[in-house]
């Protein structure tokens, strides 16, 4: 299994491939998120992201992964994607809005209305559930394309492979959570480059567990053979 320092070398070498699909799918992404950041009012654009933001990153994830696979791309790929996924990525959007809103809510409680200690302690039993079961979600969007899953499939597959390698994960969320700080603070390396690449990276992660958990099936058989 690659480490994560090869998984970035590797995710480098197919964004500098695929720069031009890179591009593409990522400003196809910012048509959907860019009028909702800056120039909606707060409920529209709130409004805006939780119907289109899951469902335009699955589209992007969806497209990213049939080039990384060498499949031929069609016209319009990334619209097709966003239309095929789209009942299955917006449940998916809206149990991660979920996991967000809960420990969100309990800290506002916690500031604006209770100052209590009981309060504090549960708003922090809440955030570390919250933030485990979104850490726990990573591979649920390429899962959800790679193999054409059902929403709570690719889900309950995402959480085995997060127990299965706990720490490599949460690498993965460190390093997923680092570059997008890094590349919020530019509008233009945001809005061009970020989800294509975070996309290949992901994709990337996702199929190397696949494969080490193939390479453990594949052993304890023979382990089995050998003893008998």
């Amino acid at each position: 299994m690659l480490s994560i320092s090869k998984l970035l070398i590797k995710t480098g070498h197919n964004i500098f491939l695929n720069i031009f699909a890179v591009l593409g799918v990522s400003i196809g992404w910012s048509l959907f998120i860019f009028p909702a950041v800056f120039l909606l009012p707060l409920p529209g654009a709130i409004f805006v992201l939780v119907l289109t933001l899951v469902p335009a990153t699955t589209a992007v994830y969806a497209v990213m992964n049939r080039i990384l696979n060498g499949e031929k791309r069609r016209r319009f790929e990334f619209f097709r994607s966003f239309l095929y996924y789209y009942k299955r990525s917006f449940l998916t959007g809206i149990v991660l809005i979920l996991a967000v809103l809960i420990p969100v809510s309990e800290w506002w409680y916690y500031l604006n209305m209770n100052n209590g200690y009981t309060i504090f302690l549960f708003a922090v039993f809440q955030t570390y559930l919250c933030a485990t079961f979104l850490a726990s979600q990573v591979y649920a969007i390429p899962l959800l394309v790679m193999e054409d899953l059902k929403v709570f499939q690719a889900m309950n597959r995402s959480i085995k492979l997060f127990l299965a390698h706990p720490w490599y994960s949460i690498g993965l969320f460190v390093q997923i959570v680092s570059v997008t700080v890094l590349l919020s603070l530019s509008i233009v390396g945001f809005f061009l480059l970020y989800i294509g690449m975070l996309s290949i990276f992901v994709l990337h992660a996702t199929q190397n567990l696949k494969l080490d958990s193939k390479k453990k099936l594949k052993v304890k058989p023979n382990l089995v053979e050998n003893s008998a």
